[in-house]
């Protein structure tokens, strides 16, 4: 008895528990206290040094003991495999102490620690066997919890393969795990593994997790299904099990499910929460159903439910206000913002950013910096997205104005911009050109610690392209740099296109060569910039290199490539070469865009050639591709050019049958086929058309109906429309009046024709329009043709005085209404103006040397007439001189450039 007793006051002396900590103290305590107060009676001792041999006691014996308590927790591990064998539960005993479970909370201090030794720990445990279970599963939860997944399965492999057999929390915190990273697959093979090894059923945390992972992945099916098994796995459904499943269906924006989920919830006894509700109600904000939403939130308020009442928080009273706005109901998510408030719930940013949102698409932006005032009133601070949805919409209708004005009260209101927001600051600005404030722009981006991004600067790239300012672009390619941005393609092509609308050749292979050594490679876009440069200069072969040189590269030419290459042949007049570039496109099955069709219609159009404009048209259709009001205008156009009113009328009636109206361009050709053909009437019939559809007629239109009734020989009615012309708000121009002045001229009325040059002069006429050289030309000419040389003269002198060039064939008919007058005098004096103005005197005919030197013969001046005809052969020779002297500087650089690809025959 006696030993027992003693062997239990020493078991107790030794322990490692807490209770053995304090009886050994207290022992010693007493101790030491008897021993000093002995010593004390014979040799006094300081307080302190008793306190601090008493402390040096007690640390000793207590490293002793814990040195015992190590020793034996390593000999309990060393034969571990069989106790472990034996007891599958003793894992989990091991590692408890060590590991809590994958939901609770460790403090800062062991999470550090532990990302520190996963990736060190996870290798020993995999490539040493002689580590103990227990510090494998421990580190296994260890290396899960810091989201190194890959060590958690390596050491759970490593337990598996010894035969072990890891508890259900080893299994529970890999499964977790997974979930929560979104591995829904890998989750499920281990909740496979644990329910075929019989250790027990996962818990309602890791389930729910699972669950959870399905929800955000949208598989409504799959979070279903586990929800469903969950009773089969022995675990109970809790309500955040059901609040995940809902969640899935929110998120697929199915309402019906999420209330079926809700329901049968309730019917299992499971009180629905806040989450619970706010789930459904997101999915009713989701599919903009904000009847439903509000039924919802009301039916919280009005506690209908066996649960009692639920109150609604800011987050459900969010989601009905976003289904209101989504609903286009803003008077109704307005009511909820002030039901909120009258509950005593703060409205949050997100409840006005949504009405601002919403009133910013629809283009009320007044409105919706109201609201961005408003919550400034009631004290909440609105975020940099707030201001972004407003300034978005300015970028859209391209106010830079008010945009600039709302950044800088965002400013005022200590609201830092973000990156998205300088972006889009930098986007207006470049929009317009505005290249000094992208500079601006990307200064404060640095004063304020905003970093710009690629999208900034290739942002900012569209506003120098905009301007063709190459010296600004390249500057943009070395700021970037500057702030350790590597310049990419796409600011490469950006350079290239800026060349390209300089036509600098030279400049855009340069950037192109610059491109390759910088380690970037050329896309489409790069080569497609470089076809367009050598088109817009005209240099074909080239571009056609460049095209072939794309393709060599492997890339698919787009339409607009070839659109860009077919037109610039087209316009220099190689109709072989255009089509040529077109019947590539067909063979390749590239779609051509009805501008490529149109630009070879327009080509053909230009020559009056009708029937090859007709083959490409036809040619358009059978390619599948619509012809627009473009193509028929063009159409209209080539038989206005071949003077075939009749084609020109047929093609209207089918484009009008194929339901495509005709523009101002279309009518003003059909005007003009009519002015060609002299058909004054059906010139007016096409303007009244015109008028009926309501397209308001320009200045072209009435110049070629007053050219119709010129043709017709009817000088009153071109004269009617010019005067009409201000009335119906089209102010005629020096077409207008040169074209009555000389319908008045071919009439033989040079009194009519002078009287409208007079008012011309004036400015009484219709508009004020100073005369041109075709209105003096037309007078002089009538009066000369009237046999009025003085008159002739006198506006031929005003022409000279009004610094106008007149024609040689004014002068002539001057020269000749003198010799009809015997004033040759006269006649010789005009002559040599006429060589003063540098314009050639005919050889043979009125007014020429010959006929005046032959009428001197006739007065009997036979010196004079010799003088006259040595003159003109001086004038004949220098002439032919000049004429050479042009033609060797015009042929002396080698052929005009031919071999630039500029010789292309036209």
């Amino acid at each position: 008895m006696a030993s027992a007793f003693m062997n239990s006051c020493a078991d107790l002396l030794t322990s490692t528990g807490n209770v053995g900590s304090v009886v050994r103290t207290g022992v010693l305590a007493a101790s030491a206290s008897g021993i000093f107060s002995v010593v004390g009676m014979r040799l006094p001792v300081p307080a302190a040094f008793e306190e601090l041999t008493v402390v040096a006691l007690l640390l000793l014996i207590e490293l002793c003991v814990a040195s015992r308590r190590r020793a034996s927790q390593a000999q309990a591990c060393k034969g571990g495999k069989r106790a472990l064998s034996t007891s599958p539960k003793l894992d989990a005993a091991c590692c408890r102490g060590a590991v809590t479970s994958s939901h609770s909370k460790v403090t800062e201090n062991v999470a550090v620690r532990s990302a520190n030794c996963s990736r060190a720990n996870s290798v020993t445990a995999t490539a040493s066997p002689s580590i103990p279970e227990c510090s494998l599963a421990a580190k296994l939860q260890s290396a899960a919890k810091i989201g190194d997944i890959s060590a958690a399965e390596a050491m759970m492999e490593t337990l598996l393969t010894r035969g072990s057999h890891p508890g259900v929390v080893s299994y529970g915190v890999l499964i977790s795990a997974h979930a929560k990273a979104g591995n829904i697959l890998a989750a499920e093979r281990w909740l496979a593994a644990l329910t075929e090894s019989s250790l027990g059923s996962p818990n309602a945390i890791c389930m729910n997790m699972l669950i959870s992972a399905c929800a955000k992945q949208h598989d409504v099916e799959r979070a279903e299904g586990w929800l469903e098994k969950m009773p089969l796995l022995g675990v109970e459904k809790d309500v955040m099990s059901f609040n995940a499943v809902i969640d899935a269906c929110a998120r697929a924006g199915n309402i019906d499910r999420a209330e079926g989920w809700l329901k049968k919830m309730r019917g299992e006894g499971v009180a629905p929460n806040v989450v619970s509700y706010s789930c459904v109600l997101n999915a009713c904000a989701k599919a903009g159903d904000a009847t439903r939403a509000e039924g919802w939130v009301q039916a919280m308020i009005d506690g209908g439910s066996s649960e009692g009442i639920v109150e609604p928080n800011a987050i459900c009273y969010n989601a009905v206000i976003h289904a209101c706005c989504k609903a286009d109901h803003i008077d109704r998510a307005v009511q909820w913002i002030a039901e909120m408030t009258k509950k005593g719930i703060q409205p949050t940013v997100n409840s006005y950013s949504t009405i601002i949102d919403k009133l910013a698409k629809k283009g009320d932006l007044e409105g919706a910096e109201r609201w961005l005032t408003r919550m400034a009133d009631v004290h909440v601070e609105a975020d940099v997205v707030s201001y972004n949805m407003i300034l978005s919409q300015y970028v859209k209708s391209n106010d830079a104005e008010k945009a600039c004005k709302l950044f800088e009260q965002m400013l005022e209101r200590r609201v830092a911009p973000n990156v998205v927001c300088f972006n889009l600051m930098i986007n207006i600005h470049a929009r317009r050109g505005d290249t000094k404030s992208i500079w601006q722009r990307l200064r404060e981006m640095r004063r304020l610690g905003v970093s710009a991004d690629k999208v900034s600067f290739a942002t900012a790239m569209k506003g120098f392209v905009k301007n063709a300012d190459l010296p600004g672009a390249e500057r943009l390619v070395n700021e970037m740099r500057a702030r350790d941005l590597q310049p990419d393609t796409f600011m490469f092509n950006g350079l290239l296109v800026t060349c390209a609308r300089l036509k600098d050749v030279a400049s855009a292979e340069e950037c192109l060569r610059r491109l390759v050594k910088e380690g970037s490679e050329p896309d489409a876009g790069s080569y497609s910039a470089m076809v367009d440069v050598c088109a817009q200069v005209g240099d074909i072969q080239r571009a056609e290199r460049w095209l072939q040189k794309m393709q060599d590269e492997g890339f698919q030419v787009s339409a607009n490539t070839y659109c860009i290459l077919v037109q610039a042949v087209a316009k220099l007049g190689d109709m072989a070469c255009a089509e040529r570039l077109l019947t590539t496109m067909e063979s390749a099955s590239i779609d051509a865009s009805s501008s490529t069709y149109n630009a070879l219609i327009s080509a053909c159009a230009k020559r009056g050639d009708v029937e090859r404009a007709e083959l490409w048209l036809t040619r358009m259709a059978v390619a599948g591709t619509p012809a627009d009001v473009a193509s028929y205008s063009a159409m209209v156009h080539a038989c206005a050019k071949a003077s075939d009113l009749q084609r020109a009328e047929r093609w209207i009636e089918t484009m009008e049958a194929n339901s495509i109206e005709a523009n101002v361009v279309t009518f003003n050709s059909i005007i003009n086929a009519c002015a060609r053909c002299g058909e004054a009437a059906r010139a007016e019939y096409w303007l009244e058309r015109m008028l009926s559809k309501g397209i308001a007629p320009c200045v072209l239109t009435f110049n070629s109906l007053i050219n119709a009734c010129a043709k017709a020989g009817d000088v009153a009615r071109a004269e009617r429309w010019l005067a009409s012309m201000p009335e119906r708000g089209v102010q005629p121009d020096d077409v207008s009046y040169s074209t009555v002045i000389h319908a008045c001229s071919m009439k033989h009325d040079p009194q009519r024709a002078e009287g409208w040059l007079e008012k011309m002069r004036s400015g009484s006429g219709p508009a004020v329009v100073q005369p041109n050289t075709f209105c003096y030309n037309s007078v002089v000419q009538a009066w000369a043709r009237a046999g009025d040389a003085r008159r002739a003269s006198k506006w031929l002198t005003e022409a000279l005085r009004a610094d106008v060039a007149c024609s040689a064939p004014s002068f002539s008919a001057v020269v000749a209404a003198y010799m009809k007058a015997k004033n040759l005098p006269e006649a010789e004096r005009w002559v040599h103006q006429m060589i003063e103005a540098k314009l050639p005197v005919p050889r043979m005919g009125w007014g020429s040397f010959e006929s005046l030197a032959a009428a001197w013969e006739q007065q009997g001046e036979p010196a004079h007439a010799a003088a006259l005809r040595t003159l003109a052969s001086e004038v004949s020779s220098s002439t032919q001189t000049t004429s050479a002297r042009s033609c060797r500087q015009r042929g002396g650089s080698g052929g005009g450039g031919s071999s630039h690809g500029y010789g292309r025959k036209s």
